[in-house]
């Protein structure tokens, strides 16, 4: 039903033929393939959870978003409460990889702002759920592990260059239930950045399983649960969906 929590973790992909195996770098494509969508939407509840166990007021944020082979784009809209609400984050990945991200409150006041930095106070990353490392060249895979009584396979994305604080992103990924349990984005001297870890999932309309509710851990052990509450997987964009980063491109011209 809801596509954007593949979109979030970038778990969903293709299964291999039954009695083969499949390499590393064929998972890489699958997951490529499956997050391929005209449009879809979906609604999530967040709490911030900090080191010392202080929960923060919970909010809601919707997601747009449009995968295809030309890129990525992606649009995050604050709901609820009034401190975030109709505060706007778009970005987008070109089929270069490059990757930008604006912030703004109008399309008449946009300011460019870092994808890695964290949204609304949360653990929540523009650059983590455009999933740039399912396209880097250097993909390889560990030992089974069990999480959570299912069997994954550890599949090892390595960065290319030295210019990314993240050099090595670890899915855990289950093919049965066409989803990685556990991800992990890590910085070249293999110190954790942040970490993803599905706690429930649902049946999709295809039958396959998808992630309804996971948490993300930063360094410092601030835990940030996100719930999708609602969603459309074959959502509509609109012609001014991406208003906003149409128009901050047509400036940069």
């Amino acid at each position: 039903m809801i596509k954007l929590a593949a979109l979030l973790l970038l778990l969903t992909f293709t299964p291999p033929s039954q009695g083969a195996e499949t390499s590393a770098p064929a998972l890489a494509e699958a997951m490529r393939q499956a997050r391929n969508s005209d449009g879809f939407s979906a609604r999530m509840n967040v709490t911030v959870i900090q080191s010392d166990g202080h929960r923060a007021l919970p909010f809601k944020i919707a997601v747009i978003g449009q995968i295809d082979a030309n890129g990525q784009r992606l649009l995050i809209r604050g709901i609820s409460p009034d401190t975030v609400r109709n505060r706007y984050f778009a970005a987008e990945r070109n089929n270069e990889g490059r990757i930008r991200a604006i912030a703004y409150t109008t399309v008449h006041a946009i300011k460019n702002v870092d994808p890695a930095e964290p949204l609304f106070g949360s653990g929540l990353v523009l650059w983590d759920m455009l999933a740039p490392w399912w396209n880097w060249s250097q993909q390889s895979s560990g030992a089974v592990e069990q999480i959570a009584g299912r069997s994954c396979t550890p599949i090892h994305s390595l960065a290319a260059g030295n210019n990314s604080s993240i050099h090595e992103v670890i899915s855990c990924v289950d093919p049965d239930a066409k989803l990685a349990m556990r991800t992990q984005l890590l910085d070249r001297h293999h110190n954790p950045i942040r970490s993803f870890m599905v706690k429930k999932t649902m049946r999709k309309e295809s039958g396959a399983l998808a992630a309804s509710k996971l948490t993300v851990t930063t360094a410092d052990r601030v835990l940030t649960e996100v719930e999708v509450y609602s969603g459309d997987e074959h959502y509509r964009i609109e012609p001014d969906t991406f208003a906003a980063l149409d128009a901050r491109t047509e400036t940069e011209k």
